[in-house]
């Protein structure tokens, strides 16, 4: 059974084997999913199609990392939820995640089954205002 067929994933990171991790656990639970590498690429992506959520990785190289990324994606882009990933976690950059409404916050490495249990997370909760 496919929970959310119809919920479009972006996965954003710099590094190829996290974009395609999520990928592998996202895809077989019905769920389209596209990759990114930066946030440049990322909005390329948005402008393309709608995407319901992003997860993102929060140090990317560029004049985008995922903080930067995240408010571009709120500004152009209101309803689409977003999930950050850091291997570095701050309690400021949470905060600020969490204030500019994003979804969630993912601790790298984390177990497969909580960043599954995030995106369920997200799209269980009514869409941004």
């Amino acid at each position: 059974m496919e929970p959310f067929p119809q919920q479009h994933i972006l996965i954003v990171d710099d590094e190829e084997v996290v974009r395609s991790l999520c990928s592998r656990l996202l895809a077989p639970l019905g769920y389209p999913v596209e990759t990114a590498a930066d946030g440049r690429q990322a909005l390329a992506c948005l402008e393309k199609q709608p995407f319901d959520l992003v997860i993102t990785d929060y140090s990317m190289p560029g004049d985008l990392d995922g903080l930067a990324l995240g408010h571009a994606i709120k500004q152009l882009f209101p309803n689409t939820q977003i999930i950050l990933m850091t291997a570095f976690p701050a309690v400021d950059t949470a905060v600020e995640m969490l204030r500019m409404g994003a979804c969630d916050y993912l601790i790298k490495p984390f177990d497969p089954a909580e960043l599954i249990r995030c995106v369920k997370a997200c799209f269980a909760k009514p869409p941004p205002a």
